[in-house]
């Protein structure tokens, strides 16, 4: 794909385009527009409004943020992609195919989120379809294109792009859910791991600066000694920190990988951790059951929407779970059956087990799913006081061992030693 250029150009014409019209009260019968335009070089994007049948006044070139600059300043909101994929449901609802949808929706879209949107009309001139262009504004994480590619595999991307848009508002729950854990978490490294610096370069090296004043070799020596286990245990606290912030940095570039295989490793090991593990699936499993409940209940068949449904599932775990029940469903399980896992608790299988139709287990699911969520904000809140209980006990071990030499000088000068 040829290297493209955006420009803000500002045109009049003889009668309204689109939503930007104004009247012209310089030139009486014309409207001024604004469009945004993606062209390889600002000639190509003139002729682009004049074949509109546009008069170009102005045009200005745009100049797309870098990595950086997108970073910090311009990132495109979770809030927006969300309105973003609810716009183009109702596009499609209306009776646009998925392609114009996507083409309509960009082309009222005039502000910082246009200059990435060009990338993706762009392919759509070329030929590309509708995922592959969303593909490209690289905005949605795997589960949520996966949950499109899947609706658009079985012809029922307009029941997949409903259930993609409540997926992804609760996949931005489940972030906020995990990042405020994390966010707590780091928070109370940061204080403990200061903690302990403060204690190693500036108690202990005054004690060391200020050795004991005693006539008794024994005394001086037991004071040595106690300044030295304080010291080393500090240099401990510091490089297991040092150990510990590496592995998450290591975390955190796994799950920022492009590959998939990369990823899911990073979620066996995140599953190794008993509190994560519990955040991790019962978030996973929530969701999947969430979508899968959402399109039974729009009369989406149940094999159809299990499809759909498991391709949502990030912890490894559930994914085998989703595995397990469709290979039951292939075989010709009934789903009173195919559900009946260890994955799920006997209260669930139990539930599942009763329904009676399609609508009573697109309710059981939501019942499950709702269930799975809150066990989801427990878990966070419960990992959350321990990594506080944790960073207290960390940096408590560095104060106690220094207080303890202190208060052995303080006693050995009190007693006249």
């Amino acid at each position: 794909m040829a290297e493209l250029h955006n420009y803000r150009i500002q045109y009049l014409a003889p009668r309204m385009f689109d939503g930007t019209a104004r009247p012209e009260k310089k030139l009486s019968g014309y409207f001024r527009h604004e469009i945004v335009v993606a062209a390889a070089h600002e000639q190509e994007a003139v002729l682009n409004v004049m074949e509109r049948g546009g008069v170009v006044v102005q045009v200005d070139t745009l100049r797309e943020r870098g990595v950086l600059e997108r970073m910090f300043f311009g990132r495109i909101s979770r809030s927006y992609k969300q309105k973003f994929l609810q716009a183009l449901s109702f596009n499609v609802q209306a009776g646009l195919s998925p392609e114009k949808a996507l083409e309509q929706v960009i082309l009222g879209e005039l502000g910082e989120a246009r200059l990435a949107l060009n990338r993706s009309l762009n392919a759509l001139q070329q030929g590309f379809g509708f995922v592959q262009s969303l593909e490209i504004l690289q905005w949605f994480d795997d589960s949520t294109l996966a949950v499109l590619r899947a609706g658009e595999a079985a012809g029922r991307l307009s029941q997949s792009l409903e259930t993609a848009v409540g997926f992804y508002a609760r996949g931005s729950d489940t972030i906020k859910l995990m990042f405020g854990a994390v966010s707590w978490t780091i928070l109370d490294i940061i204080m403990a791991v200061s903690t302990v610096i403060g204690m190693r370069f500036g108690l202990i090296e005054e004690l060391k600066k200020n050795p004991l004043a005693s006539e008794d070799p024994a005394k001086v020596q037991q004071f040595k000694d106690a300044v030295n286990l304080a010291q080393n245990v500090n240099d401990g606290l510091l490089v297991f920190s040092f150990l510990f912030i590496l592995a998450i940095i290591y975390i955190a570039l796994m799950l920022m990988s492009t590959k998939p295989e990369t990823r899911r490793q990073c979620y066996l090991i995140l599953e190794r951790l008993p509190l994560i593990r519990v955040l991790m699936m019962s978030s996973s499993l929530s969701n999947t059951m969430r979508v899968m409940s959402s399109l039974l209940a729009g009369g989406v068949a149940f094999l159809e929407s299990l499809h759909i449904s498991k391709r949502g599932a990030f912890s490894p775990t559930i994914k085998l779970f989703w595995d397990d029940v469709q290979a039951r469903t292939e075989i010709g399980e009934p789903p009173s059956s195919a559900f009946n896992l260890l994955a799920l608790e006997s209260s669930e299988r139990l539930l599942i087990r009763a329904h009676r139709d399609q609508t009573q287990l697109a309710e059981c699911l939501e019942s499950i799913a709702q269930t799975r969520q809150e066990r989801a904000n427990q878990a966070a809140k419960r990992f959350a006081i321990f990594a506080f209980v944790g960073s207290l006990l960390y940096s408590g071990v560095a104060v106690l061992f220094s207080l303890v030499v202190v208060y052995l000088q303080n006693q050995m000068v009190l007693s006249g030693a």
